[in-house]
């Protein structure tokens, strides 16, 4: 019975040892990362900043701010990110790091889902998928024979005003919104907050990728008034962004069924009027 309880106490006392020495092992691993994090072995001495499509490398050089000293353990991408976000066109950052001194920074974008043109300001404001108001663009834009904007300078034709923007919203892959209140004043980097604007940005995320291909431009004079002009010209009273998805099942339906539509009434989509015109 002795020798049992000394073979015992024995295994313990060599399990302690054992875990003793890996707890050891990780303490001093430890000890060394730290070390080696904070020594001067991979600090960032190459530092790549890029541009992108509205950050330009001058503009984003100037914007960040990186601690003397950073590493390419202890930079911070967040700050980074916060740095670039005074420029209205960045949502974040991609940091790459290529051992032992590189760090490589470009500015993601917003992207861009709406156009809104304000005509009495003339002015054609992207908005980003965040719904914030980012930035206005020229409504004087290039474009070559096709309508696709040139950004080189050497389009063959040059668009204005509301076929600017309509020029720009198919460039970005966004919707034109038209017949916005001269009172809505955006901001770049400021949330939208016009209910009509809103309202037809609601739309655009409701709306299948394959009907807004149909969408020539949403009009948005008041949340009550929204409709969208279809590319074969039939207009589709909206009205508020509720049932987008019933809406737009019964403008599908109806089109495919009935010959000569000119306008459609969906604002009670159960309730629906339309008219068309005679065909031969």
């Amino acid at each position: 019975m002795a020798n049992k309880t000394s073979d015992a106490a024995s295994v313990v006392t060599g399990k302690g040892k054992i875990v003793g020495g890996v707890l050891a092992v990780l303490a001093v691993l430890v000890v060394v990362a730290i070390v080696v994090i904070n020594s001067g072995l991979f600090t960032a001495t190459d530092i790549q900043i890029q541009g992108s499509e509205h950050v330009t490398k001058h503009d984003a050089i100037q914007l960040i701010d990186l601690p003397e000293g950073t590493s390419l353990f202890n930079v911070d991408p967040d700050q980074i990110t916060e740095d670039l976000k005074q420029n209205p066109w960045v949502s974040g950052v991609d940091v790459q790091r290529q051992f032992p001194h590189t760090l490589i920074i470009t500015p993601t974008e917003r992207k861009v889902i709406a156009i809104a043109y304000i005509s009495s300001d003339d002015l054609a404001w992207a908005i980003g998928d965040d719904d914030t108001w980012i930035a206005p663009l020229s409504t004087s834009v290039e474009v070559d024979d096709q309508g696709n904007v040139i950004t080189t300078g050497q389009g063959s034709n040059t668009l204005t005003g509301i076929d600017a923007a309509l020029a720009l919203a198919k460039h970005y892959g966004a919707v034109l919104l038209t017949d916005v209140s001269a009172d809505v004043a955006p901001v770049s980097g400021q949330a939208v907050n016009s209910k009509a604007v809103k309202a037809g940005l609601d739309y655009v995320r409701g709306f299948s990728s394959e009907f807004l291909g149909q969408v020539k431009d949403i009009s948005t004079p008041s949340v009550e008034a929204i409709s969208a002009n279809l590319n074969n010209g039939i207009e589709v009273s909206l009205g508020d962004s509720d049932d987008i998805a019933k809406k737009e099942r019964v403008v599908t339906k109806l089109l495919s069924q009935v010959e000569g539509v000119t306008y459609i009434n969906v604002r009670s989509p159960g309730n629906y009027t339309f008219r068309n015109a005679p065909t031969s």
